[in-house]
């Protein structure tokens, strides 16, 4: 019981970061953004796609004034589409216009009948039409979630839309495909939930804490990055994403132990990776600890996390960060003198309307930076002392020009050392990144 509601509050927290980076606080669009608020919440309940999109079409009437709307599904008893409009029974969707969902797949853009002739639609454009005149709608918007399309919604405008209710259209878009995704998500727990007897379901939940690869490079930036668990089931996590030119480091230790606390790092993982990928070049350590915070925010069923977001930018020299209550990160320079990441910012999950202000660290070719998680501080010896904060920093500061690699397998070896003696009590995170030279 306890295992299935943390698999469905994960589910659900996935679906709100979206919806929070997409909505921050205090948006930007009176009206439309109270309409798309109304659909987020809306959606939170619906327990099938085909809700979820009767919910999109009632919210696009409201919103967009579209008299019709069209749901495209696929068929439950072949490989093709149904069309489902309202108050007619379903119809195949043609064979030969069915092409244009697989073209979907890899250009999930709204297609708008004005905007046929762009040279992004290429051979698409006469299926695309043919498909608007069978239907009676004016665009298309196609649902897909990493490279998957799940459903997609035709509407009846009866004209091009402007500026405003493209960008509209385009939350829109992301909030409709969330809602669909997190419909999958609660099936696929339910799934998992049936299996818990079979599978060793803390093992699974490791491996979506733990990046396929410890060690990477993009650019400029290489890193080199360690996880280890205390018990069967941690609750620490890192991950580097390329961002455009730039490298962004996440790092994150959630409160709780044992599964429950695995669950949730496993479902803020899952949000990054979701926010990244819609957002890409977009997104920014505050705006990204924002979202993640008004994602775990529950006034009834409170999670919490600290968390430390930063934004490498090789162009600029510089690493922008936040912080959410996380231990400050070191900086190494070329010639071993240490700097600290200063900055604060409340933990993620303890107030609705927190703030993380932006900080900004120079780097210069050479520089190592040092991301973990208190676990490796914490590591006591047999004498019962910590290794402690002073440890790591004298570690450090005889470190300078070495290697991600090198310096994460130094400072591994020594806490593995200490450890041996006096054991492991909690969770450890390291991430080493290394800024050119």
């Amino acid at each position: 019981m306890i295992v299935g509601a943390v698999l469905a509050a994960g589910a659900a927290l996935a679906w709100v970061a979206l919806f929070a980076f997409v909505r921050p606080a205090g948006g930007a669009r009176g009206g439309a953004a109270r309409a798309l608020a109304a659909f987020a919440e809306q959606s939170l309940e619906l327990d099938s796609i085909e809700r979820v999109l009767a919910a999109a079409a009632d919210t696009a009437r409201q919103q967009f004034g579209a008299p019709r709307a069209v749901a495209f599904v696929h068929a439950v008893t072949s490989d093709g589409w149904d069309a489902y409009a309202e108050g007619q029974e379903p119809t195949a969707v043609p064979v030969a216009l069915s092409g244009v969902f697989g073209w979907f797949r890899h250009n999930p853009v709204v297609a708008a009948r004005g905007d046929l002739g762009a040279a992004r639609f290429g051979a698409m454009r006469g299926p695309l039409a043919q498909l608007m005149d069978a239907y009676g709608v004016d665009l298309v918007v196609p649902l897909v979630h990493r490279g998957h399309l799940l459903a997609a919604l035709g509407l009846a405008l009866g004209r091009r839309p402007n500026v405003a209710e493209r960008a509209a259209l385009d939350d829109f878009r992301l909030l409709a495909t969330a809602a669909c995704a997190n419909v999958r998500l609660h099936r696929e727990a339910s799934h998992v939930i049936s299996l818990a007897r079979e599978v060793d379901l803390a093992a699974a939940v490791q491996a979506a804490l733990v990046p396929p690869q410890s060690e990477g490079a993009h650019g400029d930036v290489t890193w080199a990055g360690y996880f280890r668990a205390a018990g069967e089931a941690g609750s620490d996590f890192w991950s580097v994403y390329p961002v455009g030119a730039r490298a962004l480091v996440v790092i994150g230790d959630a409160t709780g132990a044992g599964l429950a606390g695995s669950m949730v790092s496993a479902v803020v993982k899952s949000c990054c990776d979701a926010i990244v990928e819609a957002h890409g070049d977009q997104v920014e350590p505050a705006s990204l600890l924002g979202a993640l915070n008004r994602a775990l925010w529950r006034p009834d069923k409170p999670a919490h996390m600290t968390a430390f977001a930063a934004l490498i930018d090789p162009r600029e020299r510089t690493a922008r960060y936040a912080n959410a209550g996380h231990p400050f990160p070191y900086r190494v320079g070329t010639q071993g003198t240490l700097s600290v990441f200063h900055g604060a910012g409340p933990v993620l999950g303890d107030e609705l309307q927190s703030r993380y202000p932006t900080q900004e660290m120079a780097l210069v070719p050479g520089d190592l930076v040092v991301f973990f998680t208190d676990g490796l501080v914490d590591v006591r010896g047999e004498d019962g002392k910590p290794f402690g904060d002073r440890r790591l920093q004298k570690l450090l500061a005889t470190s300078a020009g070495m290697s991600a690699r090198g310096l994460r397998d130094r400072i591994v070896s020594d806490v593995d050392r200490l450890a041996r003696a006096g054991g492991v009590e909690d969770d450890l995170a390291l991430v080493v990144v290394r800024f050119g030279g």
